[in-house]
């Protein structure tokens, strides 16, 4: 019985031990464990019948990112989602993209979702930007395009210039506000194709703004389109009236510059 007990008594101790490493390491996003990520029907109790690789990505600052990674071919998409949000949001885009033939990426930002909330650097989206990048290119993709909606669109607006992409698409992205995020370098350093695609009358992304983010681009080859209504963000793929063509736009868009 003595025994029983000393082995209970360590069995115990390294559960909370254990325990006590994981909570760590997800607050600090250091990979203190190197747990396997939950798979995508855990993560976001549906597939949305995409078949994907759930995986860990790591920023060049160590924070441990979660990401799915479906599809193949020599061109990649990176999705990166919306505010308060995860990357289950856009399972039914990806989808599409993938039944286009794209590999494709979708990533929590740090603090959301799956991913290790940072101490430090919280709002650095453009280290999540470049970690997702460099796994879809270590895995094949010679070309790789950065899809954002909302916030995510624009972190992709403000956060992505001088990134090795080959191009931007921001669906009702602007700016991040004050206290979520930064907004450098800015669109000015955009030297990659954008496209912009949003609403004429989206309180969230208003139009004047949404066509100054367009003019201060610094791509040369840019693009503005916007719909009647407020539609916002991964609706404009997936619910809107035009979906259905906006997606076959932005798949032509990809394919023109890929």
């Amino acid at each position: 019985m003595p025994q029983i007990g000393a082995t209970l008594l360590v069995a115990v101790a390294t559960a909370a031990w254990t325990a006590a490493a994981g909570s760590a390491a997800k607050v600090s996003g250091l990979g203190v464990v190197a747990a396997k990520p939950p798979s995508l029907a855990t993560a976001c109790g549906s597939t949305s019948g995409i078949r994907a690789q759930a995986r860990w990505l790591t920023a060049s600052d160590r924070v441990r990112l979660y990401a799915i990674e479906a599809g193949d071919g020599r061109v990649g998409v990176v999705l990166s989602h919306q505010g308060r949000s995860n990357l289950c949001e856009e399972l039914r885009y990806a989808k599409t993209l993938v039944d286009a033939g794209l590999r494709v990426l979708a990533f929590d930002f740090r603090g959301n979702g799956q991913s290790a909330v940072p101490t430090k650097n919280v709002l650095a989206y453009r280290r999540d930007f470049t970690a997702a990048i460099k796994q879809l290119r270590s895995d094949g993709a010679k070309r790789v395009f950065l899809i954002g909606a909302s916030m995510g669109g624009a972190a992709a607006v403000q956060n992505s210039g001088g990134l090795p992409l080959a191009g931007v698409v921001s669906l009702s992205g602007t700016r991040l506000w004050s206290g979520y995020g930064i907004n450098k370098p800015g669109p000015r350093a955009l030297r990659a194709p954008f496209l912009y695609v949003g609403s004429k009358s989206d309180s969230r992304a208003p139009f004047k703004e949404a066509r100054t983010i367009i003019r201060n681009a610094g791509s040369h080859d840019k693009r503005g389109i916007f719909y009647r209504g407020s539609l916002h963000g991964w609706e404009l793929v997936q619910d809107a009236p035009h979906a259905a063509k906006t997606r076959a736009l932005i798949r032509a868009w990809i394919r023109s510059r890929a």
